[in-house]
């Protein structure tokens, strides 16, 4: 399965495509992540991940990130679209502004295709919201600080689910990377790894166990329509271990 996130605005682009990425990866918390990039790519690397164990039970979610601007990769990835929206795992591709012919490749090809243009009235509010500003907040631990950025971030019209998917996770990392001794062995990326580990010593591994099932729990009776999420998720934040 293919979706595709791009546009003029680099920013929104990118933290909507990152906002599904987390929200799968609550879904589906056995699935593993693979972000590719134009430092690691290769056809044999999309290649074999094209397998899958089928859509409701995915081995893998991966990540495209900025691959289109690479004109060589591109051209050889625009081969591989057909074969991405067929597969059982989940591709998510993040590109900023693409040429007309991609577009109409992503729309051809693509289950959902998220376009985010700059606006002249953006320019005026400044630098693009940005949800993984609440996932630091969380890491250091500041409750009223995270609590803020939530609130903005509904304000600028974020979904609950995808936000919570944020908060399950920047908890899941550090929890990770509280037990590892490498990013490799975290199954992280080095910029992640080090920030979480980091973060890891302002949480126990009780209050790291507890914050994450209690995200879950969220996450699934909000779905089955026993809480409200929004509401949910700035009562977990106010009342939690944050």
């Amino acid at each position: 399965m293919l979706y595709s996130f791009h546009g003029s605005d680099i920013s929104k682009s990118s933290d909507k495509a990152r906002s599904l990425v987390n929200s799968l990866r609550l879904k589906k918390p056995d699935a593993a992540f693979i972000e590719i990039n134009p430092n690691n790519w290769s056809p044999s690397v999309i290649e074999e991940n094209l397998g899958g164990q089928g859509l409701f039970s995915s081995k893998y979610i991966i990540l495209l990130n900025q691959l289109f601007e690479e004109e060589e990769i591109g051209e050889k990835l625009v081969e591989f679209l057909p074969a991405l929206q067929e597969s059982d795992n989940i591709f998510i591709v993040n590109e900023g502004k693409v040429k007309a012919e991609l577009k109409k490749a992503f729309q051809k090809q693509a289950e959902k295709v998220v376009v985010s243009e700059k606006t002249e009235t953006k320019k005026n509010f400044g630098q693009e919201f940005n949800i993984f500003s609440l996932g630091d907040a969380i890491g250091a631990k500041d409750r009223f600080k995270a609590w803020s950025i939530y609130r903005e971030a509904i304000q600028k019209g974020l979904e609950p689910e995808n936000i919570v998917g944020t908060i399950f996770w920047q908890l899941k990392s550090i929890a990770l990377a509280s037990k590892a001794k490498s990013a490799s062995e975290a199954g992280l990326n080095p910029f992640v790894y080090s920030k979480s580990k980091k973060y890891a010593a302002n949480y126990s591994a009780q209050e790291l166990n507890n914050l994450l099932k209690e995200v879950v729990v969220l996450y699934h009776d909000g779905h089955r329509g026993l809480v409200d999420m929004e509401l949910g998720a700035e009562k977990m934040m106010l009342g939690s271990e944050f």
